[in-house]
């Protein structure tokens, strides 16, 4: 009889583990985007820009709604970069994500690019975002 308990209590335990999806399970979708960040006014690639991917949700109303998710990446020593995208945490799909570069620069050093959740879904390969410029106190985005 033990064991029949032991063998029952096992076997619940791995049946209930497999139903539930964990709070804090983040799926990412099968797709990234890359891009470049250069200097225009000197010509070279700005290491360490800040890309930031901001994954938000539909708010139910209520306290405990995820909003937003915050990833946060870095550009290597060449200004490339290349980020993920989340598609689902806490049993919620995202409505849509967000790609914002920032360069430390005094002035208009922010440019960003979204994408909604049907987009991700439906991109069959990684997303070139293009290269961000930043020349003459601004950022912009050429493809």
């Amino acid at each position: 009889m033990k064991r029949f308990v032991i063998i029952l209590t096992i076997q619940l335990l791995f049946t209930t583990c497999s139903v539930f999806e964990p709070d804090d399970k983040i799926d990412y979708f099968d797709v990234s985007a890359e891009g470049y960040v250069y200097d225009g006014d000197i010509n070279n690639p700005i290491v360490d820009a800040s890309v930031t991917v901001i994954a938000n949700f539909k708010s139910r109303g209520d306290w405990f709604t995820k909003h937003s998710i915050y990833e946060y990446y870095r550009t290597n020593d060449n200004g490339y970069f290349n980020v993920r995208f989340i598609r689902r945490a806490d049993h919620e799909n995202v409505t849509h994500c967000t790609v914002s570069v920032v360069v430390d620069k005094p002035i208009n050093n922010f440019n960003s690019v979204g994408f909604s959740y049907n987009e991700l879904r439906k991109s069959k390969k990684n997303i070139q975002l293009g290269t961000f410029i930043y020349k003459n106190n601004r950022l912009h985005i050429e493809k």
